[in-house]
């Protein structure tokens, strides 16, 4: 019993603090038990019961231990496995943006009244095509254009979704293909550039659904823009973007 009893405390001071909590209900739990059972059956020996509680507690023990591994195993999160096919796909989608720039960010499906028609020598012609019947007359107006940033934010990841959402996280992860130790530091510069580039991209074309022209209509075929609004600026900042993140595919690609 004595030898027991020491086998027992060595055990206890031999696991982590976060078990001998478990440890000292178990024990507790199997003292009371055998006590009940001790004094309302008798011809159960005392030796049987020792034996009995030794296996329960170590019993106990193993199943603390178990679920603690068990715990840590799956509350440990999956590392990423790096891969260059995202950070392809985000610079395919730049380009793609780029080389369709004015269908993306110029949006023709407006009508005005020629201005013309507005003036007060053309005030009878005015009142005519207002007639009932003036909507089926297609000299009644001409197709005008705003430009737009909603599709330029789409591209860029702004609003949630597309192969530039989190980007600059898998590009990061994506340094473990490179290689070339010599290129550490080159692919460390190209990626906070293009960061930086992307994101003031992003902060530039939300701005520019305050532009004039994103504001005021203009005639379709008016190429006549301003080369310093919002838009042309994350134009000119996606051009940066494209430029390292050609730089970062093609470190990984050649390892």
């Amino acid at each position: 019993k004595i030898v027991a009893n020491i086998t027992h405390i060595t055990v206890f001071l031999s696991l982590p603090d976060s078990m001998r909590a478990s440890w000292v209900v178990a024990s507790s739990l199997l003292i009371l038990f055998k006590t009940s059972l001790l004094n309302g059956l008798s011809h159960i020996t005392r030796r049987a019961w020792l034996t009995a509680s030794s296996a329960a507690v170590s019993s106990a023990v193993l199943s603390c231990a178990t679920g603690s591994s068990a715990v840590a195993k799956s509350s440990a999160p999956d590392k990423p496995v790096p891969s260059i096919e995202p950070i392809k796909d985000a610079q395919e989608t730049l380009g793609k943006l780029l080389e369709n720039w004015k269908t993306a960010t110029v949006d023709c499906t407006f009508a005005d009244v020629p201005r013309e028609l507005l003036e007060a020598k053309n005030k009878e012609l005015l009142l005519e095509k207002a007639s009932t019947f003036a909507l089926f007359d297609k000299s009644v107006s001409v197709e005008t254009c705003k430009t737009t940033n909603r599709i330029v934010r789409d591209y860029l990841g702004a609003t949630g979704k597309g192969p530039l959402v989190g980007i600059d996280k898998k590009i990061r992860i994506a340094l473990d293909l490179l290689e070339d130790p010599d290129r550490l530091d080159e692919y460390v510069t190209a990626s906070e550039a293009f960061s930086q580039a992307l994101a003031k991209a992003t902060s530039l074309a939300y701005a520019a659904g305050q532009d004039f022209d994103s504001q005021n209509n203009f005639e379709k075929g008016d190429s006549d823009r301003n080369d310093n609004s919002n838009l042309e600026q994350s134009r000119r900042a996606i051009e940066e973007a494209k430029k390292a993140i050609d730089g970062i595919v093609g470190m990984l690609q050649s390892g």
